[in-house]
């Protein structure tokens, strides 16, 4: 039987529930990712790793959510929602699931412009439920040993090893303004509308040329050997 929830019949999910009481929900979005990588990068990504790890750990996986807060992308190509329109849906899939006999909830974000309003969710839906709810927020990023990037050689690598058909790597250049300030001024400054841009002017943080396919498949060996211990200890 499929872990998808989405291909599942209502008794097929009513018998299965029985056992099953995780779910996860991959949240992505949907931005620029350079010249060479797909605006739905953070969402593939995202989306392959729900769907390993909830086969491993007994778990249902929700359809990706595509939307997220990527104003710091502006003006170049972004979809982006409120952080309180975010909010809101996600902890409303949150109370539906709980409705539906999940016990455990895993947000599982691909983004790092979700990760603020995120961590907000549990709060939101207390008091919209009737009994104790465990819903928890993973950056998947924090669960590797290697430096995160934009579109530079940890993307690129991990598109080449999940769908190398969408990478173009002829068209990979890096970030086109030296990057001269510390991790915490960047940190302090890349959450500011249209500020991607300015700091990178390509909209490229790091180098993609480098990246190769061995590179993805060993980080997602570690990114999803990471996530199911952490979600072991959390059920």
């Amino acid at each position: 039987m499929s872990i998808h929830i989405n291909e599942l019949t209502d008794p097929e999910f009513r018998n299965a529930v029985a056992r099953i009481h995780t779910a996860i929900i991959p949240v992505g979005s949907l931005e620029q990712h350079g010249e060479h990588l797909p605006i739905s990068t953070d969402s593939i990504i995202v989306d392959y790793i729900s769907a390993k790890v909830a086969l491993d750990v007994s778990a249902f996986k929700l359809p990706v959510v595509y939307y997220g807060i990527s104003y710091e992308h502006k003006p170049l190509f972004n979809i982006s929602l409120q952080s309180s329109t975010l909010l809101a849906v996600i902890s409303e899939i949150c109370c539906s699931l709980l409705e539906n006999g999940m016990k455990t909830i895993i947000i599982l974000n691909g983004h790092h412009g979700n990760a603020g309003i995120l961590q907000y969710v549990s709060q939101t839906t207390l008091g919209n439920i009737s009994r104790q709810s465990n819903i928890y927020v993973l950056n998947y990023w924090q669960l590797m040993s290697d430096k995160f990037d934009h579109a530079g050689n940890i993307e690129t690598s991990l598109l080449l090893a999940i769908a190398p058909n969408l990478v173009q790597m002829q068209k990979a250049k890096p970030n086109s303004k030296e990057l001269q300030k510390s991790k915490m001024a960047y940190t302090a400054i890349a959450n500011s509308p249209g500020s991607f841009p300015r700091l990178t002017g390509n909209g490229v943080w790091g180098d993609p040329t480098g990246a190769r396919v061995e590179k993805g498949i060993e980080l997602l060996r570690e990114i999803v050997d990471n996530i199911k211990s952490v979600i072991i200890e959390l059920q």
